[in-house]
């Protein structure tokens, strides 16, 4: 029998933490083994309790979550720390990220979802929820931007007739032929022939080597 991981629970607020640690232990291969108020006691709990993974608010009185991820992680390396928090501060996110903790996730994630998010991070994976994810996307979209080693792509693209840089959007989307020339309002001939136009007018001969560099320059 897989042994179930052990979750050190921390949330200032007691009704989210009864709350949570009830919905967690009903699901299959997680055991809430410890629960806190505040970061402090978080690590006095540690002390004397094995655990596998620990969710911590970012927000807490006495020690907040951050600065307990960073004692966590110097004290007992082996624990996965993963934030769940409702991410009122984006900054939190940054400050978490070089704490190095496992994961970043939001407080209104369904329980079946987490269960299995906080088994990834047991396991090493880093996990995010849908607005981390957002920001982290939207900050390595925007330092795209600023990569000269980018700018002939961009200039490239800026230059497309109306035409084509309309099927460039499209494309890097990952949608198909059938659908850009629905959106388009143009036959799928039309559309293959179009594609090919932009794969000569930027130096690409392939979808996938296009998307990953427009991504890359910040598009």
């Amino acid at each position: 029998m897989i042994e179930s991981i052990r979750i050190l629970l921390v949330d200032d607020d007691q009704i989210i933490r009864e709350g949570l640690a009830n919905l967690l232990n009903l699901q299959e291969g997680l055991t809430v083994v410890a629960a806190a108020e505040d970061g402090r006691k978080a690590l006095r709990m540690l002390a004397g309790q094995s655990v596998d993974v620990a969710l911590l608010d970012v927000d807490m009185p006495v020690l907040d979550g951050i600065s307990t991820a960073k004692e966590i992680k110097r004290m007992y390396p082996d624990v996965a720390v993963v934030m769940l928090t409702a991410f009122e501060h984006e900054n939190s996110l940054a400050q978490s990220l070089a704490s190095n903790v496992r994961g970043f996730l939001t407080k209104d994630i369904p329980a079946p979802e987490l269960a299995q998010l906080i088994k990834q991070a047991h396991s090493g994976q880093r996990v995010f929820g849908s607005r981390p994810t957002q920001i982290l996307t939207d900050a390595y979209l925007a330092s795209g931007k600023n990569d000269s080693a980018y700018d002939d792509f961009r200039q490239k693209v800026e230059q497309l007739p109306d035409y084509l840089r309309s099927v460039f959007d499209l494309l890097i989307q990952a949608l198909p032929n059938k659908t850009i020339a629905r959106q388009l309002g143009i036959t799928e001939a039309t559309a293959r022939s179009y594609i090919s136009e932009l794969f000569t007018a930027t130096g690409y001969t392939n979808r996938g080597e296009l998307t990953v560099t427009a991504i890359k320059a910040g598009y």
